[in-house]
């Protein structure tokens, strides 16, 4: 994704007075934007592909039926499966760490594509992920080592996944009859689902660097990989998880990763640092000129997950994303009125006069059925 925002940041820079037009061979279809990386570890690798449609549009298109491959320098082949929206896979790869990779592209309208070859950076476990609650945030930081002093340099992402519950929790289901002395209207639910609870699943956007370069161990102390505020989300609000994944790149992809990171999240004023040309390591052998753009390096990945508990948290106020919701009381004759259209209203149990029914308790599905917010009522298998 921030591949693709480097294109939006030259359509901003076009907004100045005078008009600056960059010498850059633009295909006509488009700028290949290459996105992933080689892993040598014992997950898959995924590529993917997509094409912009020229300097002034901000559309992206997904490269399909293309032929992708991971190639080592002493000539073995790893072609990748296609997957929808312009993403190629394969799952754990043989790789030698004594050799060198790249990616090899073929596209649908007979242009080839390569990536510069690189070596296998080895990943070191990553110590520690914790976190430290703050009067108005949660801090999450990351830690790690290399005894070996090789890798040095490093690139974390994140997926984060929390759970939610909606205020009320339907027991029935309105059910008119035909039979006039059937008073009963409300069936139980059989479906044995429950619409209350749900977890929603995010991945970081931002490009998260650190290097130890300038120090004398090749160390890393309580990186700052994320932050979550108590009033902006309702990530806090029951459970949270984090899943940090770190890589060891090389310096190029280092240096690479950085120019993009300037170019996409730090311009904005005056006093940021200006744009610079962002290509990458991939070269189109069918046209020299064209210029391509995306680093394919090569490295292993490792992993560690985190939770956080409501309870845990100090006596903060968490927002909670239901701020306006409240039980109606419907008498029994107006229960085909209020419940009828599942869409808006559904029922949460009867309503009692003493021993009697007289009506149901309901609610806006928007304050019972969770998933209206985003999330799955399937828990993930981790959880």
């Amino acid at each position: 994704m921030k591949l693709r925002t480097w294109f939006f940041l030259m359509l901003i820079l076009g907004a100045c007075k005078d008009k600056y037009m960059p010498h850059i061979n633009q295909p006509a279809s488009g700028f290949l934007v290459v996105e992933g990386y080689i892993n040598s570890g014992n997950d898959s690798t995924f590529i993917n592909l997509s094409r912009s449609s020229g300097l002034d549009s901000i559309q992206i298109f997904p490269e399909a039926a293309a032929e992708v491959e991971v190639q080592s320098e002493q000539g073995a082949s790893y072609p990748l499966t296609e997957q929808s929206g312009g993403k190629y896979a394969i799952d754990h790869l043989p790789i030698d760490p004594s050799q060198k990779y790249r990616v090899h592209i073929r596209t649908s309208n007979g242009r080839e594509y390569l990536s510069d070859l690189t070596e296998a950076n080895i990943t070191p476990p990553i110590d520690s992920v914790n976190w430290k609650a703050g009067p108005n945030l949660v801090n999450i930081y990351v830690s790690t080592h290399d005894a070996q002093k090789k890798s040095i340099y490093y690139q974390w992402s994140f997926e984060e996944t929390w759970q939610y519950n909606a205020p009320y929790i339907s027991n029935y289901i309105y059910a008119p009859t035909d039979t006039a002395a059937d008073f009963f209207h409300l069936i139980p639910r059989l479906d044995g689902v429950d619409y209350n609870s749900c977890w929603l699943s995010s991945q970081s956007t931002n490009i998260i660097l650190g290097s130890t370069a300038s120090l004398n161990a090749d160390i890393i102390s309580e990186f700052p990989v994320q932050n979550i505020s108590y009033d902006g989300s309702n990530r806090l609000v029951y459970r949270y998880s984090i899943l940090v994944k770190q890589n060891a790149l090389s310096k190029e992809a280092y240096e690479w990763k950085q120019k993009l990171k300037k170019n996409t999240e730090q311009l904005g004023s005056i006093f940021d640092a200006q744009p610079s040309e962002t290509g990458g390591n991939l070269h189109c052998t069918t046209d020299p000129t064209e210029q391509v753009i995306g680093f394919i390096g090569c490295s292993s990945q490792t992993k560690k997950r985190i939770f956080i508990n409501r309870y845990e948290l100090p006596g903060v106020s968490v927002f909670t994303g239901y701020e306006i919701c409240m039980v109606d009381s419907v008498k029994r004759i107006n229960e085909g009125n209020a419940f009828s259209d599942t869409t808006y209203e559904w029922v949460i149990d009867h309503l009692y006069q003493g021993n009697d029914i007289i009506g149901a308790k309901g609610a806006l599905r928007a304050c019972i059925d969770c998933r209206l917010k985003g999330g799955v009522i399937v828990k993930p298998t981790f959880w």
